[in-house]
């Protein structure tokens, strides 16, 4: 019943509060992973950049760490979800925009309607798989771009601690983007794997090559 849901939600997030519960808020508990990161190594001042942040709570890699008191930068493109971001985690800033390769004024953002938001994507190739894979287009519009160096030193003092990315088909191409000379994350938490509606599979190595290559190792995958 809908009463039951809301006292196990209470009771999980007491125990959050008390580091009793191993409570995921990400798709494969990649929030869990991080934070077992952070205490292992006792990281201290944690800042995070979340592009492609989406709900606020579901399905979202910065939640559990909002609720221990850090705060960063949220990045959604979605307007919708932007004004959830901001009524939830007051505490972040949030970031109507997309990213990309440099500053653009208008760039066509696909959408694919309320229930299959994860799918919006700045990525025309992108779109077109997904309507292949059935899932249609709902709306195009028109959205700033901004060169992600330019938003990491225009709202974080240094590097941010944690990046996590994902942007449906553009993760890579940010990821060349970044300066790793002057702004080296301590965790990039990213997609490396394409999922079809066949039960498809694809792993996609050069994203792992080019993080190995610019001196990060896998510290967990999931």
């Amino acid at each position: 019943s809908k009463l039951k849901r809301i006292l196990r939600k209470i009771k999980s997030f007491s125990l959050i509060m008390r580091s009793l519960g191993n409570v995921t808020f990400s798709q494969y508990g990649e929030d869990l992973i991080m934070l077992g990161f952070i205490y292992k190594f006792n990281i201290k001042n944690i800042t995070y950049l979340d592009i492609g942040a989406n709900d606020p709570i579901r399905i979202n890699n910065t939640y559990n760490l909002y609720l221990r008191g850090y705060s960063g930068v949220l990045v959604e493109p979605n307007a919708d979800l932007c004004n959830n971001l901001k009524k939830t985690r007051p505490r972040d800033k949030i970031l109507n925009l997309g990213i990309g390769n440099n500053n653009e004024a208008d760039v066509d953002y696909y959408m694919f309607g309320e229930n299959n938001s994860v799918y919006n994507t700045f990525s025309k190739e992108s779109a077109l798989n997904n309507e292949k894979e059935g899932i249609p287009i709902k709306k195009v519009i028109k959205l700033p771009l901004k060169d992600i160096n330019d938003l990491i030193s225009e709202n974080f003092k240094e590097s941010p601690t944690i990046l996590s990315l994902d942007v449906e088909g553009l993760d890579e191409a940010i990821l060349r983007k970044l300066d790793f000379d002057k702004y080296q994350p301590l965790l990039i938490c990213v997609e490396t794997v394409n999922f079809s509606l066949k039960n498809e599979v694809f792993k996609i190595n050069s994203i792992l090559e080019f993080l190995n290559s610019k001196g990060y190792f896998i510290y967990a995958d999931t």
